[in-house]
């Protein structure tokens, strides 16, 4: 079983894999850059996935310029690997959607058997998008509003959701420009066809790049992936084996260079260095975690869970608060005074740094 120690020296290599050791430098591809380092990145919760890329940038980048990225189309939000949202810069959609898409279908048919949904009008209903949107991107209020006058009566909220999922699965549309608080969707150029084992080879070196070392099973959980087929891939993608603490991980390579000891990272919900299968991993706290902290940012020293955070946006600042699981060192404390500063830029507000319990449902 490996001890404190051992799984230390891995979260710290694994610090460095995911782009929280080094930050990555301006030169480096900024946005895109960092998106495409770690393959996709989970982002359901638009403000702070955006944090999660900016945080990975030597000088992090702003709200904005994450924003500007998704506009420009340099990189695109849609529902790949699992069935959630996730960045992706286009180069990986292809392979990447080609290696999840048919699990995600299977996924979605649990709950649009019971309601009926109707799989044989998808044909028109994505062509009848597909003219719209070759006009320029539009919000799914617009789209409602041209599916309405294709059939005669609009759909509810949750078929036309449906009707999208789909579309973004076949790899006809994925987000467009925010047009004020409205989402918008683009329509996508005609994509390159993957080899479907090809593609899962690509997913495999993709995960192992940005997230190693890890196992063949987080392969498997991060795409959505039988651990068998999970285990094949990875087999054959060009990796190195490294057997360290009873475990048997992964890597592009060498073993990535630990972060600095006593990193400190003020880290965004669902972090992709959380995205792996827990079942199989040691445990990354001594005690456990409070339930309140599921929607919460997560407070990392070292890459183990040292607390969690939370925050509430004013007109000219941002109050964040911390909840830690020990008194902590002078110098962890500065180290999250430092990450506030940055989460601060990132807002262009004033951070208000206080140390108390995390509200539940709070989005970090």
């Amino acid at each position: 079983m490996p001890t404190t120690s051992d799984v230390r020296t891995v979260q710290r290599a694994r610090l460095t894999s995911v782009g929280l050791g080094a930050l990555q430098a301006a030169d480096g591809g900024g946005v895109p850059g960092v998106v495409a380092r770690l393959g996709a990145v989970q982002s359901q919760e638009l403000h702070s996935s955006a944090w999660g890329v900016a945080q990975r940038l030597a000088r992090p980048a702003t709200l904005a310029e994450v924003q500007a990225a998704l506009a420009d189309g340099t990189i695109l939000r849609t529902h790949v690997l699992r069935p959630t949202w996730h960045y992706v810069v286009p180069g990986d959609l292809a392979p990447l959607m080609t290696a999840t898409a048919p699990r995600i279908r299977r996924a979605m048919l649990s709950a649009e058997k019971p309601r009926g949904f109707e799989h044989s009008l998808l044909p028109r209903r994505h062509a009848v998008l597909a003219e719209a949107l070759a006009q320029g991107p539009l919000t799914r209020k617009e789209i409602r509003a041209v599916l309405a006058e294709s059939e005669g009566t609009p759909l509810d909220s949750w078929h036309l959701g449906q009707v999208m999922a789909h579309a973004e699965l076949d790899l006809l549309v994925a987000s467009g420009p925010m047009r004020g608080k409205q989402a918008t969707y683009r329509l996508l150029p005609e994509q390159k066809v993957w080899d479907e084992h090809e593609a899962v080879v690509h997913l495999a070196r993709s995960y192992v790049r940005g997230h190693g070392p890890c196992r063949a099973e987080d392969v498997a959980w991060w795409g959505t992936l039988t651990k068998t087929a999970a285990r094949a891939a990875v087999a054959d993608a060009g990796l190195v084996r490294h057997e360290l603490a009873g475990l048997t991980l992964w890597a592009d390579g060498d073993l990535p260079d630990p972060a600095p000891a006593g990193t400190v990272r003020l880290l965004s919900v669902f972090d992709e260095l959380f995205c792996h299968d827990f079942k199989g991993w040691p445990a990354l706290s001594r005690d456990g975690v409070p339930s309140r902290w599921l929607y919460a940012g997560i407070v990392v020293v070292d890459g183990m869970i040292a607390g969690a955070w939370s925050r509430v946006l004013k007109a000219q600042s941002v109050e964040i608060t911390v909840e830690l699981t020990e008194e902590p060192t002078r110098q962890v404390w500065a180290a999250i005074e430092r990450e506030a500063e940055r989460y601060g830029q990132f807002c262009g507000l004033d951070p208000i740094l206080t140390r108390g319990q995390v509200g539940k449902g709070t989005i970090g």
